[in-house]
């Protein structure tokens, strides 16, 4: 009996130390047939498609900030939302954060070129399981290079902490999709 207690203990230690070492998060990586993310140098953050629906959950701003600042975990070379509409206010004399949303999606799209090789929309689903998806298209052409859509856990609510997390997760398989596709050069 004590060896049956045992071995029922160290199964459970097993299966519990499998599924800890396993992502929180289901995700999914698309990369369009043709698209080359090996010569993108640099990647700006674009205004995510977001809406508020929790007092909890973070701002617009704040996720345009959360999205930027977990890049920290990436070699790859970010450009901040807030840079990029910067640049274009000193040189167009145009203020994107006053301008309606559409308007201020086409005039960085037509000005993103001067500051990145590609750029990334962040759109978040908050269903029953927050999801994002992140799209990154080359910047002058506006074409889809990547997709990544990674789904929060029930459990998870809409924190900041949890955007983080799902931000990090992006740029961890952009990372790696990038060293993937250079191995197959």
């Amino acid at each position: 009996m004590k060896r049956f207690v045992q071995m029922v203990l160290a199964l459970c230690l097993t299966l519990l130390a499998a599924q800890a070492g396993a992502s929180p998060y289901s995700d999914k990586v698309t990369l369009p047939e043709g698209a080359v993310i090996t010569n993108v140098n640099r990647l700006a953050v674009g205004a995510p498609l977001y809406v508020q629906v929790e007092d909890t959950s973070p701002s617009l701003e704040i996720l345009t900030q959360i999205v930027s600042d977990a890049s920290r975990i990436t070699r790859a070379n970010i450009v901040p939302y807030d840079m990029v509409v910067k640049g274009i206010q000193e040189s167009k004399g145009v203020d994107l954060k006053t301008l309606p949303r559409r308007d201020a999606a086409k005039i960085f799209k037509e000005n993103v070129a001067d500051y990145a090789d590609a750029y990334i929309i962040l759109t978040v689903a908050n269903n029953s399981r927050t999801t994002f998806f992140f799209d990154v298209y080359r910047s002058g052409s506006n074409d889809l290079l990547y997709t990544y859509e990674v789904r929060a856990n029930k459990s998870d609510g809409n924190t900041v902490a949890t955007f983080s997390s799902l931000s990090e997760q992006f740029y961890k398989n952009w990372q790696r999709s990038v060293e993937e596709q250079n191995k197959g050069k």
